[in-house]
Order: C-alpha cells, then structure tokens, then sequence
C-alpha cells in the first residue's frame, strides 16, 4: 500500500515547466496528477531547478518544488 496524501490519476496532458519568470521555458508531458503533486516526464530532468512554475495545456497552473528525479522525469509538490 503506498502512503500518499492524495490519490493520483494518470493523465497524459502536456505542459510547460517555467524559469526565470518565464523566460525560459521546457515542455513536458504530466503522467501523474493529483491534488497535492505531479509526475512530469521529460528529457533533461537533471537541469530543472527544485523550484519552477508549470503551465498545464489545459490552462492550470502550480508553483512546484522537486521530490524526486530521475534523468527523464521529476516528481513535484505544488506549493502554496
């Protein structure tokens, strides 16, 4: 049984992980969503700060901090 605080659903919606104010930009793919975080697949995952802005397709958006990460993927907590 795993001990998450919010269930997660698997989605495949595409966003777009925001630095420096949105100057720069990377796209992504979410393949996990939940009310409390994400699971962002994408190349170069090694270069994405532990803080970052995401902008999903569908218009949301989330100021995130790192949980974890792999090299082609992060997990991500929405912050407040």
């Amino acid at each position: 049984m795993e001990n998450r605080r919010d269930q997660r659903k698997r989605t495949f919606i595409g966003a777009k992980i925001l630095l420096n104010d949105g100057a720069s930009v990377m796209d992504c793919l979410v393949r996990d969503l939940s009310d409390g975080g994400a699971r962002l697949a994408l190349d170069g995952a090694a270069t994405v700060p532990g803080e970052f802005g995401l902008a999903l397709s569908d218009g949301r958006s989330f100021q995130c901090t790192v949980q974890w990460r792999t090299l082609t993927g992060l997990g991500v907590r929405f912050s407040l």
